[in-house]
């Protein structure tokens, strides 16, 4: 089975346009974020919304891109792939170097003084 990388960039940018399709009427900001550790090999991806869809929606939605599973009954991580059908018609394995995406919204609070 083919395999295929892509990189978070790419990830960014399939999300915003999955939420762009998904939620037309919503807004959102959608950035890798700054490195929370020294470590280069973890990525994440903030996504912000002010109105629209739950948070529960988009986290759903965005499920698909997450390359990381967390099991909080052990606090183990472990690795995650995903399935898709190409245009050839052959089954492959999506690797998305996205370790977690945090999403944040809906919210009013960045307009409050």
């Amino acid at each position: 089975m083919e395999i295929i990388c892509i990189t978070a960039e790419e990830a960014l940018e399939r999300i915003a346009e999955t939420l762009q399709r998904s939620y037309p009427e919503s807004v959102f900001a959608v950035r890798l974020e700054d490195p929370v550790t020294e470590r280069e090999d973890i990525c994440g991806i903030d996504v912000i919304w002010v109105e629209g869809p739950r948070r529960d929606q988009v986290e759903d939605l965005l499920d698909a891109f997450q390359s990381v599973n967390w099991d909080p009954r052990t606090g183990e991580l472990g690795g995650r792939s995903h399935y898709a059908v190409s245009e050839q018609g052959i089954l492959v394995q999506l690797m998305y170097n996205i370790d977690y995406i945090f999403c944040d919204g809906p919210s009013e609070a960045l307009f409050l003084s």
